[in-house]
């Protein structure tokens, strides 16, 4: 009964030195990883966007009618044989033929009970709490409950 009630203290003392040592690791860790997927996430946005300006850019001497489109909307130049309506109301359509990448989901941070003892732990005062609490507890398993108290001690045979 004393090994098991030793082992209960002892085990939470460490638990909770290991949670004040590892917790903050963890959110670094989980942190580095959200900003990784971030940069990763805006890193193929822009590469799908390159290539497709790129496919525009190639396609573009080689179309005459969104050569004098884009000339149209973007230099505002009319050829002289058609009628063009300009309005004034309505939302300004982009350049034919440009390139819109579609909008990646946005990638959440890291949340959850894991986080938020980080979050708590990283406080100073309450770090140095847990860490006095967890050597007072590995302290009083050692002195309450001493190894060896139920063996008999024999003498040495000199």
């Amino acid at each position: 009964m004393q090994f098991v009630t030793f082992c209960l203290l002892a085990g939470t003392a460490m638990a909770v030195f290991a949670a004040v040592l590892l917790l903050p690791e963890y959110a670094r860790l989980q942190q580095a990883k959200y900003q990784l997927a971030r940069q990763q996430a805006t890193m193929a946005t822009l590469h799908s966007l390159i290539e497709g300006n790129e496919r525009y850019i190639a396609e573009l001497p080689h179309d005459a009618v969104l050569t004098k489109r884009l000339a149209m909307n973007e230099l505002g130049y009319w050829p002289q044989d058609e009628v063009v309506v300009l309005t004034d109301g309505g939302p300004r359509q982009s350049s034919p033929g440009m390139v819109v990448t579609p909008t990646a989901p946005e990638i959440q941070p890291p949340a959850g009970f894991l986080m938020d003892m980080a979050r708590r732990v990283a406080d100073p005062p309450a770090k140095r709490g847990l860490l006095l609490l967890a050597v007072v507890g590995m302290v009083a398993a050692l002195l309450l409950f001493p190894g060896g108290g139920n063996r008999k001690k024999t003498a040495h045979p000199e």
